[in-house]
């Protein structure tokens, strides 16, 4: 055997070879490649566009958040207000409701105090007139001084009718 030949002819197989897997077995696996790097780098891209999103979203949930906080921050002040406004009139209420009743609680005090001294004067001015009269008929004689009892006893009963 020749070396030549031998070289050639493994040259050659090897050329026939390396165009084969060229020509049939290459282009398929640079197309799957091509694909998976194309997929990849469309894969990066939505991820980053899936981050930008991701960064307006939080933005826009914090602007959201923010606003809500303020907004309830808002209502309680209010209610809060209306609250000290509603406890004032309440009190304001109360306390004119607690001045009227001392009011009439005080006119009637007033009137029992002005019934009983009444009564009183009454009672003191019967009493009088009988204790004037249990005198009058222990130390007087039933004809002596006669003008000067009826007398009495008629200036008496006119008190007594004043009353």
């Amino acid at each position: 055997m020749n070396l030549n030949a031998t070289i050639l002819g493994q040259a050659l197989s090897f050329i026939l070879f390396v165009w084969f897997c060229m020509k049939y077995i290459w282009p398929p696996i640079i197309f799957a490649i091509e694909t998976r790097q194309k997929n990849i780098e469309e894969s990066l891209i939505s991820l980053k566009k899936a981050e930008e999103e991701l960064i307006i979203i939080q933005k826009k949930m914090n602007q959201i958040i923010q606003d809500s906080k303020e907004k309830a921050s808002f209502i309680i002040n209010e209610a809060n207000k209306k609250k000290s406004i509603i406890l004032e009139d309440a009190k304001s209420i109360a306390l004119e409701e607690s001045k009227k009743i001392f009011l009439r609680n005080q006119l009637e005090i007033d009137l029992k105090v002005m019934q009983v001294r009444k009564n009183l004067h009454k009672e003191i001015v019967d009493l009088s007139i009988l204790i004037a009269e249990k005198i009058i008929k222990d130390n007087i004689q039933k004809d002596q001084y006669k003008y000067s009892i009826k007398k009495l006893i008629v200036s008496l009963s006119k008190d007594k009718k004043l009353i």
